[in-house]
């Protein structure tokens, strides 16, 4: 079995699907894995192959001013769409790929990979980070069209979470969905946990890591508005996203400290410096009711790895909170209310008891993210639609 995996986002490309890919393609050797990602038209900073052995190929598909504008170029990804199917047949021929995956957040990538697939006749699987047709957000009038496309001809179908899983299953009829969950690679106990300092104090600093957007952008708002005066909580963001930016989306940097941007392989050192992790998300906003539904923050994996309890500012009825509560790993604030945020917050820094339990279970909850245990169980599934 050799896998062509075919996704927009890859390293070096910024945001937490990119973190995803390279966290799952750790897993794999030079003989089960191919990648093919997506470049700027000139862009030097490329991966010829992972320290594994295994290779990547780009596709130049994208247009950019300053990092940004990625929705005014969408004429150019798809001009660029025919040509892209020819990269990956060729790639097939070449490398002696005996299956593909597509990877969505991108359809037209996802979407590629399907068609050439179909034409080189090998299976194509499908994985998808987020809903689709199903998102507010996406105004394309194809989409529907598209995700039939993609879910009819796929072999299976890898969801991000349980709860994707459950809806798409309940939507579609389907038994082709399967959990593809987050991973690590560096198993609590051998460097990838610290003890935390459980003590009271008389100021905690927060951090908050990853893209503040429509997905958490109204929970963290709410956040930052009922502790920007208040003497005990500080707040400290590490974001790609330039602080201008996030203040026009109503998070104003006179109330938190902007950090800027820090690498997959930076952030478990950043967060040692910090008192307790915030993990906000949406409760609305432009992704509609699903997606807030199943979505499943990619920086939750760093936070229960980080040895410092976790706050979450998160909606009721929330796969991520029913992932929480199960594994009372987090204290929950599924309550817009300025006094439940603050009465939560207080609960954790004046108890270092519950500091400890806090930590302690989400050490136990991170196991089921292992890579090495949630790729195996992956190669099992591939290796049957083979």
């Amino acid at each position: 079995m050799k896998i062509l995996l075919v996704s927009w986002p890859v390293l070096p490309m910024s945001g937490g699907s990119s973190v995803i890919i390279e966290n799952l393609v750790r897993n794999f050797s030079a003989e089960e894995m191919v990648v093919l990602g997506s470049s700027r038209l000139i862009q030097n900073n490329r991966i010829k192959a992972r320290d594994n052995g295994v290779k990547f190929h780009y596709f130049r598909s994208e247009l950019y001013f300053f990092g940004r504008g990625y929705r005014y170029f969408i004429w150019f990804r798809k001009w660029r769409f025919q040509p892209l199917i020819r990269k990956i047949k060729k790639i097939i021929v070449e490398e002696g790929i005996t299956q593909v995956m597509g990877v969505y957040p991108n359809p037209f990538y996802c979407l590629a990979a399907c068609r050439a697939a179909e034409e080189m006749q090998i299976p194509f699987s499908a994985y998808f980070h987020n809903t689709y047709a199903d998102n507010l957000a996406i105004k394309d009038p194809q989409a529907l069209k598209i995700q039939e496309e993609i879910f009819k001809r796929a072999k299976l179908i890898f969801v991000m979470s349980e709860g994707m899983q459950t809806f798409y299953k309940a939507k579609y009829g389907l038994s082709k969905f399967l959990p593809l969950l987050h991973t690590f690679n560096k198993k609590p106990g051998d460097g990838a946990m610290t003890s935390s300092s459980f003590v009271k104090k008389k100021t905690f600093h927060l951090v908050a890591i990853g893209n503040f957007n429509e997905s958490n952008l109204e929970a963290t708002r709410r956040f930052l508005d009922t502790i920007k005066d208040h003497p005990k909580y500080k707040l400290h963001l590490y974001t790609h996203v330039p602080a201008l930016l996030l203040k026009r989306r109503g998070l104003d940097p006179k109330y938190y400290q902007h950090c800027g941007s820090v690498s997959h392989d930076q952030i478990h050192g950043i967060l040692q410096k910090y008192d307790i992790c915030l993990l906000t998300h949406g409760f609305t906003g432009g992704y509609g009711p699903i997606e807030y539904q199943t979505i499943f923050p990619t920086r939750t994996i760093p936070m229960l790895l980080s040895g410092k309890p976790i706050f979450a500012h998160s909606p009721k009825n929330s796969f991520l909170n029913q992932f929480l509560e199960k594994h009372k790993c987090a204290l929950i604030v599924d309550s817009k209310s300025a006094t439940d945020i603050i009465s939560g917050l207080d609960k954790i820094a004046d108890n270092p008891s519950l500091q400890r339990q806090l930590v302690e279970a989400a050490n136990a909850a991170s196991q089921q993210f292992y890579g090495p245990s949630v790729v195996a169980d992956l190669k099992n599934a591939l290796k049957k639609i083979e």
